[in-house]
C-alpha cells in the first residue's frame, strides 16, 4: 500500500473517531463535562471552595473567554457557583453547586457505560492490542515530533 495511502486513511479514521458524538445523551457538552470535573476535582484536592477562571483555563487548555462564555452556560444552569475573591476582587472563584455534581456523576456513568458497551463490542484481546498500537504509533510520533525534520531540513517543536 501507498505511503499516501496509508497516511490518508489513518487520518481519516482517527477524524472519524473524533467527529463521534459520545455525548449525545449527556446533559453536558464534552467540554462542559471536563469543566465540571476538573472544578470538582480541585474542590476534592485542596479542599477549597472553589477554583480561579484563571486557573480553570489553564488546566482546560482553553482562552480565558472561551472558558468565562461557557461558565456563563453553566452557572445559568444551575451547575456552578461563582465567588469574588475577598482578598482580591479581581479574581472569581466557581465552585460546583450539588445539581453540578450530580450532573458532573452521572454524565461520568454515562460514559463508563457507553465505552464498556464499545470494548465489549471489539472484544478485550483486540481493545488491548488496540491500546498496545496506540501507545506505540503516540511515542513514534511524540519521538518524530521532537527530532524530525521537514523538506529535509532538522525541526524543533518545542511546547
Amino acid at each position: 500500500m501507498r505511503e499516501t495511502e496509508v497516511h490518508s486513511r489513518l487520518m481519516y479514521e482517527f477524524q472519524r473517531i473524533r467527529k463521534v458524538n459520545i455525548m449525545s445523551g449527556a446533559k453536558v457538552s464534552r467540554m462542559e463535562f471536563f469543566a465540571l470535573q476538573v472544578i470538582g476535582g480541585y474542590q476534592q484536592k485542596t479542599g477549597l471552595s472553589g477554583i480561579y477562571v484563571s486557573e480553570l483555563a489553564g488546566q482546560l487548555k482553553i482562552a480565558s473567554s472561551q472558558t468565562s462564555r461557557m461558565l456563563k452556560g453553566l452557572e445559568e444552569r444551575g451547575l456552578i457557583g461563582r465567588s469574588v475573591d475577598a482578598g482580591d476582587r479581581r479574581n472569581t472563584c466557581v465552585f460546583l453547586t450539588e445539581d453540578g455534581r450530580e450532573t458532573c456523576r452521572e454524565t461520568g456513568d454515562y460514559l463508563r457505560d457507553y465505552m464498556k458497551r464499545v470494548l465489549k463490542s471489539m472484544g478485550e484481546e483486540r481493545v488491548e492490542e488496540l491500546i498496545s498500537l496506540c501507545g506505540e504509533l503516540a511515542e513514534v510520533m511524540e519521538q518524530e515530533s521532537l527530532g524530525g525534520t521537514m523538506n529535509g531540513k532538522n525541526i524543533s517543536i518545542s511546547e
